[in-house]
């Protein structure tokens, strides 16, 4: 079956059968072939029978060449005139009496001008069904053009394939799921042309680029271009000639670029006829014209074309065409490399500036221009930007050499600012790498004295910004906040003063203090401007985001670039030259708040597998939520190995977030009095840390554990709670709880709407069905009848919604299906034995089996 071709494949068949023919009408790699081949594969063969030309580049030079095979003797010196009856007899031949012959004409831009004459007389004659693909973008025979402008063929255009089409081809050829982050690659690499990404797909799995990983298939590697790819792209670039292909080659190395930029190595009749060839694509951006490649792929293939010769000429002359000083943002990286490749001298600053702009969408590049900021005399800040570099690939341990290697040299020297440059990213290395933040916040402080008691400023408010955003991933939101807050005070430098903002905007998020939080993230996003480096106008984006999480019903996400998707990335075209996409942590989170257990699982297996790599700032947190999501859908299982594999460690920003995942496991797993203790552990370690907002949120889990006792529980305290937070959604979420404690079922209702309202379907379900087990058939139960349906429509991807269970239902068959006996599910639950078998009962109707034995494979095929 062609993915993402349906709609044109009935039409071209409706057109065969009831008409006499069509034509597909594609760029290369498009699949216009295929869907030919699809189009005649299902007709009546009592009735119609199909025979196949392809035009060559060959056959175009020969008269007639394309139709030898229906000429007899191969191309006879007929007249032209009887050409037409000699193909016309030859197709009665074989397709036999009482059969339509279907001519299938492939590449018919190819054809050479008699045997395009013969087709379009045979069209003419409605002798034939023609079937007739051609490219778009290249010159085609005028009788060709005449099937559909004159003769009224319907002109069927074959586009590239949307994300989702390219998502369906991916797991169809990988049999499995495939992260949102690797499709949004595949897809804009290939430019959505499914020759191309078939050939990637293939070529990924076969040399190790696509793995499966956290249960979905991955691209962990460069770009990659196959030999199958690489050759029908090289046979499109031979025929544009050198000029067309130094223009192309500008775009390869810098791309996107401005027009009047591109035209410094090309004529604009040029740029035109490329454009018109479908190898470039030109957009309005502002006030200019951005011209790009048509996809990443073809700018691989040019890069590995190009010679030494070649990419120091087109550089210079980029470089040329570029005024000093108007470069900036991925300009002002580009601009670096020309100049590299141009073999033209440029400043270690301008290097380092430039490396930290490509650092986390391209690392590779990064690398290379630290390492050239090293030979230039960088010092320690290049030793420091190639460390970074070398740690996004991955080669932790070569990172650290190179910084041992420069405090080293900085102790020889004597030079005392580069010792405290140097000794502040070991630390950081310690924290991120090593995850060892307690010990690296202690590191931090020495090293801030040490620069004290030498009277280096500079050197004491560097150390002093950094251990803030350790302390605050040690889970100590309170104390870094107050340290924030002294040190903003002193107005630390531009780069300090930004990374000490936005750990304030993250703890007053935490602490309860949303509103302030949002205020100061929205000022942050705005002063860290375009000129800031991309890494800080993301985290600025991010910062906000979280603080705006838990008050808006539909949050606007940060952004990140799908080949670097662990590090959230302005909302603006990027290094890479790949638009953006959702931030997988981020977007996982927020479908889980709003009741998308499905959605949310896919994501954050996404950035489980992203946060794996490099710094992994927020590791802990997406392999903690992505247990939970699991333990809530019904996986203990899964989530117990999630954990077991990707330990929470000591870097985290949620803190109580190992305990409140291990109770989340083990309630699903039916250990109830286990999981409420580790529940109390996980309050109590967020109340020690001052997180008035995360204590809120632990409360109201553990009061769910129990819904009978819970709520009464932990009234008390959740409702201190409450007073100490200002996110309208947790808040609603906590004074639910409240109400389930009061019992009244008109109140509840109205908290269930409440919920509803703020995009929380998850938790107004669970409301929704605790009440309706409580108040059994009275009038109070049918008034949640409505709402329960609206909620299943809410929540697609909950196993109970679909199949219509209630929340104990879910509960208790879940329990069964893992083995547990009724025994064992009624002292779990503090139920009777005919409760648990009540439950159970029902639970098999809707499910329709019979047994435990059908059970769990009933729950996964509803999930």
């Amino acid at each position: 079956m062609l993915t993402g071709r349906d709609g044109l494949l009935v039409e071209a068949r409706a057109a065969l059968v009831r008409a006499a023919g069509a034509v597909l009408l594609g760029p290369a790699g498009v699949g216009r072939t295929a869907l030919a081949r699809a189009a005649v594969a299902d007709l009546p063969p009592r009735l119609f029978r199909e025979v196949w030309i392809t035009a060559t580049a060959a056959s175009k030079e020969v008269p007639f060449g394309a139709l030898g095979q229906l000429l007899s003797g191969g191309h006879p010196a007929l007249h032209p005139a009887l050409v037409h009856h000699t193909v016309l007899a030859a197709l009665r031949e074989r397709c036999g009496s009482g059969r339509t012959p279907v001519l299938v004409v492939d590449d018919a831009h190819l054809l050479d001008g008699p045997s395009a004459g013969v087709l379009l007389s045979l069209v003419q004659a409605r002798a034939v069904r023609a079937l007739v693909t051609v490219r778009s973008g290249v010159p085609a025979p005028d009788a060709v053009v005449a099937l559909w402008k004159d003769v009224g063929l319907p002109l069927l255009i074959v586009p590239a394939l949307a994300e989702d089409a390219v998502a369906t081809l991916a797991e169809q050829r990988l049999s499995g799921p495939v992260s949102r982050s690797t499709t949004q690659l595949l897809w804009q690499w290939t430019g959505g042309l499914p020759q191309l990404a078939t050939a990637l797909i293939d070529h990924g799995r076969e040399v190790g680029s696509l793995v499966r990983d956290t249960d979905q298939w991955r691209w962990r590697a460069p770009l990659a271009v196959p030999a199958q790819v690489a050759d029908l792209l090289d046979r499109e670039l031979d025929r544009v000639g050198r000029l067309g292909e130094d223009a192309l080659a500008a775009l390869a190395l810098g791309g996107p670029l401005p027009l009047s930029v591109v035209e410094a190595a090309a004529s604009p009749e040029l740029i035109a006829d490329l454009e018109q060839l479908g190898l470039v694509r030109s957009e309005q951006s502002d006030d200019q014209i951005l011209v790009r490649l048509r996809h990443p792929m073809l700018g691989a293939v040019l890069r590995r074309r190009m010679s030494p010769a070649r990419r120091r000429r087109v550089s210079a002359a980029l470089l040329a065409s570029t005024p000093q000083g108007t470069t900036r943002g991925a300009s002002a990286m580009a601009s670096a490399l020309w100049a590299v490749h141009a073999g033209q001298p440029v400043g270690s600053a301008e290097l380092l500036r430039s490396a930290s702009l490509c650092l986390y969408a391209d690392p590779t590049a990064s690398e290379q221009l630290a390492r050239r900021a090293r030979e230039r005399g960088g010092g320690a800040p290049a030793a420091v930007a190639l460390a970074a570099a070398l740690v996004e690939q991955s080669r932790t341990a070569e990172a650290y050499e190179t910084l041992a290697a420069a405090l080293r040299d900085a102790e020889a020297a004597g030079d005392r600012g580069a010792q405290v440059t140097v000794r502040v990213a070991l630390a950081r290395h310690r924290a991120w790498v090593g995850r060892e933040p307690r010990q690296a916040y202690d590191n931090l402080l020495r090293i801030r004295a040490d620069a004290e008691a030498a009277g280096d400023a500079a050197g004491r408010a560097e150390a002093a910004a950094v251990a803030v955003v350790v302390q605050l991933f040690s889970g100590q939101a309170a104390r870094a906040l107050h340290d924030a807050h002294e040190l903003l005070g002193a107005t630390p430098p531009p780069a300090g003063q930004l990374r000490v903002t936005l750990a304030s905007v993250a703890a007053l998020a935490l602490t309860g203090r949303t509103a302030e939080a949002a205020r100061m993230g929205r000022a942050a996003v705005r002063r860290s401007g375009s000129s800031a480096l991309p890494f800080a106008r993301g985290m600025a984006a991010a910062a906000l985001a979280f603080a705006e999480l838990w008050r808006e019903p539909i949050p606007t996400g940060p952004v990140t670039d799908p080949a670097a998707g662990r590090w959230p990335m302005p909302d603006d075209p990027l290094v890479s030259g790949l638009s953006h996409t959702a931030w997988p942590i981020f977007d996982g989170y927020a479908q889980r708040v709003s009741g998308d257990r499905v959605g949310a699982i896919s994501r954050l297996r996404d950035a489980v597998a992203q946060q794996a790599d490099g710094e992994g700032l927020f590791r802990s947190e997406a392999t903690g939520w992505l247990a939970i999501t699991l333990a809530e859908d019904g996986r203990p299982d899964e989530a117990e190995a999630v954990l077991r594999e990707h330990p929470v460690d000591a870097v985290a920003l949620v803190p109580g977030l190992r305990p409140w995942a291990t109770a989340a496991v083990a309630a699903a797993a039916g250990q109830r009095t286990r999981a409420a203790r580790l529940m109390d552990e996980a309050i109590a370690v967020a109340r020690t840390s001052g997180c008035w907002l995360v204590e809120l949120g632990y409360l109201i889990y553990a009061a769910h554990l129990d819904p009978v006792t819970g709520p009464t529980r932990y009234a008390g305290r959740i409702a201190e709670a409450i007073g100490h937070v200002d996110a309208e959604r947790l808040v609603t979420a906590g004074r639910a709880v409240l109400a389930l404690a009061g019992r009244n079922p008109t109140v509840l209702l109205e908290h269930a709407h409440r919920l509803l309202d703020v995009n929380m379907s998850g938790e107004a379900l669970r409301l929704v069905d605790e009440v309706t087990r409580r108040t059994g058939t009275s009038d109070s139960a049918r008034l949640f009848a409505d709402l329960r349906t609206r909620l299943r429509a809410a929540a697609p991807g909950d196993p109970a919604v679909a199949a219509g269970l209630t929340a104990r239902e879910t509960q208790i068959a879940g329990f069964a299906a893992r083995g547990l006996s009724d025994r064992e599910i009624a002292d779990q639950l503090v139920l009777s034995v005919r409760t648990v078998q009540t439950h159970l009962g029902r639970a098999y109707r809707k499910l329709a089996v019979t047994s435990r034995r059908e059970l769990a494979d009933a729950l996964r095929l509803v999930s």
